[in-house]
């Protein structure tokens, strides 16, 4: 209940027992227990047991002449919840109802905080009509509607840390002596990481506004916001990271990078520290490696045709095998499950990433360290001394580590890389661009692939909607067909989506595309003969994703970058 609310009975409380809520002699010990321990006449007959705390509201209620809603088991609709912003709801505390016209109806624990009224009118530009109600169930709707951070101390306390950034383990233990008086700003942290990794994340950041610090993950490849906290929080968080990271905590001026390995229920989690000075203090990136389960071929969400040409790409003897899209659009993980296909006895399979995203086991996994004079460039050259036949190679980022994965790939091992291009056949162009002789990148490509991820829809909220003309037109599908959304819910963390699948275009090497490279044929030109063989584009494979209920138009608009 709101402690400014409750606090009205202070000077009202003489009208509860001409109301006959209570006797006078209840209200004279209340009076007593007031003067001599302190605190509200409200809490006081709730632990007498004189009142319930729904007496009390109802009461309240009917005296401040302001509704009281029970809201127990109340079902907020999803497109009013969606009106008003986490930060704004928690910052005043309150769940809007519903809204009829342009007036939004909410619960507050205390609907006579003027300023906050005026405040929430002017940031949701709309009349507001507030109702009393339990400070307990307006916490509980909040967790359920908005997903609200969640934990406690406890919970938080399951994440062990167990390597601290660059540190052997003989300074662990001096480290964690050091950090252990700040066991409020350790176990939100910890509450915050913990989140994240339980609702998947990739990534969390920590940003310092004017008066306040946002806290979002990146789930499913778009930023929620998760928490704000008290400006006052800043310092200490970034202070306890950079401890953690290994980083110098003394030093704000410039951009930081550590890493540090936690084990969480038993499973590792890999996080990259990033820090970069803002004019309001330094905003703090922690990328979450999971190291979960590697995905199977299977499992990546190709169609029959697509996953017998990926197969037949990556078994052949030697040859390059590129595989391009933005960050976060999967790559890595399609190389893994690739390596996981081909991993055997007979077979050395050695790999240098940037960073290691997840173990395989009977793969020889090594990292790049620049510090160390550890590049992708030199790391090659090494691996080729180790008698490879399957070389994984985080990136292609500059003209010598290009010139030595062609090379590799022609005189006999099989080479996986990613490359930055938007397109499959982009690779091509750019290994051209980084130097490579054209005859070379047709005698070393075996096949390409671009792929990007879209959200799926969730199941608990998916519905019909209606056809948008303009967007049916961009994306070329017939108006006739049903298309779908998700309304957002409590499992969706309101976003009306959950998990994601894989757009890919796989593409296999020919002797005539072959022959274009060497030609020096445009991008235009390869795609061309692409689709002549059959092969099709993402947007293509996203319209299939539509058509049947998987993902909505608006995903496969912003993943392909088609005009509207």
């Amino acid at each position: 209940m709101g402690e400014a609310t409750f606090k009205l009975l202070d000077n009202i409380g003489q009208e509860l027992v001409d109301s006959g809520l209570i006797s006078a002699d209840q209200f004279a010990v209340v009076q007593e227990t007031k003067k001599n321990l302190g605190g509200d006449i409200g809490h006081i007959l709730i632990r007498k047991g004189f009142l319930t705390k729904d007496q009390i509201l109802e009461f309240l209620s009917q005296r401040l002449n302001v509704p009281f809603v029970t809201l127990t088991d109340y079902t907020i609709d999803p497109d009013v919840a969606k009106l008003v912003p986490i930060s704004l709801a928690k910052k005043y505390h309150f769940m809007p109802l519903f809204k009829i016209e342009d007036t939004l109806t909410i619960a507050m624990a205390d609907p006579l905080d003027v300023f906050a009224i005026d405040e929430i009118r002017a940031a949701l530009k709309c009349s507001v009509q507030p109702m009393l109600s339990s400070a307990e169930e307006i916490d509980q709707l909040l967790a359920d509607n908005y997903r609200i951070l969640e934990g406690s101390v406890k919970g938080a306390e399951e994440i062990e840390i167990i390597q601290y950034g660059n540190e052997g383990t003989e300074d662990v233990a001096d480290k964690l002596k050091e950090i252990a008086s700040g066991s409020k700003i350790i176990s939100e942290v910890n509450r915050i990481m913990l989140t994240a990794i339980k609702e998947e994340a990739s990534d969390i950041h920590i940003e310092p506004l004017e008066n306040t610090v946002k806290v979002r993950s990146r789930i499913d490849g778009v930023l929620e916001e998760r928490l704000i906290l008290a400006k006052k929080m800043h310092l200490p968080i970034v202070t306890r990271i950079k401890i953690i990271g290994g980083m110098d905590i003394a030093e704000r001026r410039v951009p930081q990078d550590g890493r540090v390995r936690a084990k969480v229920g038993g499973k590792r989690v890999d996080m990259r520290l990033s820090t970069y000075p803002t004019m309001h203090g330094e905003k703090v990136v922690v990328r979450l490696l999971s190291s979960g389960e590697v995905y199977g071929i299977e499992t990546l969400g190709f169609d029959e045709f697509q996953r017998k040409t990926f197969e037949d790409i990556i078994l052949k003897p030697y040859g390059i095998f590129l595989v391009s899209g933005p960050t976060g659009s999967g790559k890595t993980t399609t190389l893994y499950a690739a390596l996981q296909r081909l991993n055997s006895q007979d077979r050395n399979i050695i790999s240098i990433e940037d960073p290691i995203e997840n173990e395989i086991p009977g793969v020889n996994q090594a990292q790049v360290n620049i510090k160390a004079g550890m590049t992708f460039a030199s790391a090659m050259r090494s691996i080729l001394r180790q008698d490879p036949d399957v070389i994984m190679l985080g990136e292609i980022r500059d003209q010598e580590t290009a010139d030595i994965a062609v090379r590799a790939a022609i005189t006999g091992h099989l080479v996986f890389s990613t490359i930055h291009t938007n397109t499959a056949l982009g690779a091509v162009t750019r290994l051209e661009d980084l130097g490579v002789e054209p005859f070379m990148t047709a005698s070393a490509l075996v096949g390409m692939m671009s792929q990007r991820l879209v959200r799926k829809i969730c199941k608990h909220c998916k519905h019909e909607v209606e056809p948008d003309p303009v967007k049916f037109q961009a994306l070329q599908i017939d108006e006739n067909i049903k298309v779908y959304k998700g309304k957002g819910c409590k499992y969706c963390r309101m976003s009306g989506y959950s998990g994601r699948l894989g757009l890919f275009r796989v593409i296999r090497m020919s002797v005539d595309i072959k022959r274009m490279i060497v030609e020096g044929a445009s991008e235009a030109q390869l795609n061309e003969a692409a689709n002549k063989l059959g092969i099709k584009e993402l947007k293509e494979q996203g319209v299939a994703r539509i058509m049947d209920g998987t993902t909505t138009i608006e995903e496969v608009l912003r993943v392909t970058n088609v005009d509207l």
